[in-house]
């Protein structure tokens, strides 16, 4: 089954919509800034307890790698550890303003039932976009 999922300036408007099957869905980001790139970034579905980033809390290594010089790998191998489904860098590099892309991503559909994405903001220093730990069953 294909399921569409739209991420303008990572912010998903949809998310998968079967609970117990393989799902197959495509994953579309939009930079809508005016003059900001988003570096490589990383898009993931994993499982329920965990996160890229919590707001409010201290950003672990790899977080801190993605933000300050756009370095997805240290989160990349965090996620995957967990058996997580790994997008790395869809986009081939930069993804410009007014420029999209669209991927696939594949997940068992019961054990990675949370979408994160993450990239650094260019010209920042630290500062990123992130989508966090989006629970499909709250997308219905």
């Amino acid at each position: 089954m294909k399921n569409t999922l739209l991420a303008t300036t990572l912010v998903a408007t949809s998310l998968l919509a079967q609970p117990a099957a393989a799902v197959d869905f495509d994953v579309r980001i939009t930079n809508l800034t005016n003059g900001i790139y988003f570096t490589p970034f990383l898009a993931v579905a994993h499982p329920d307890g965990s996160a890229l980033f919590e707001a409010g809390q201290p950003a672990s290594a790899s977080l801190q790698a993605m933000a300050e010089g756009g370095d997805i790998a240290g989160l990349a191998a965090d996620v995957a550890g967990l058996g997580a489904t790994v997008v790395e860098n869809p986009a081939g590099g930069l993804l410009a303003p007014a420029t999209s892309v669209t991927f696939n991503m594949n997940t068992d559909g019961t054990t990675n039932t949370l979408l994160s994405a993450v990239a650094m903001l260019l010209p920042t220093n630290d500062g990123f976009a992130g989508l966090n730990a989006i629970d499909r069953k709250s997308t219905r």
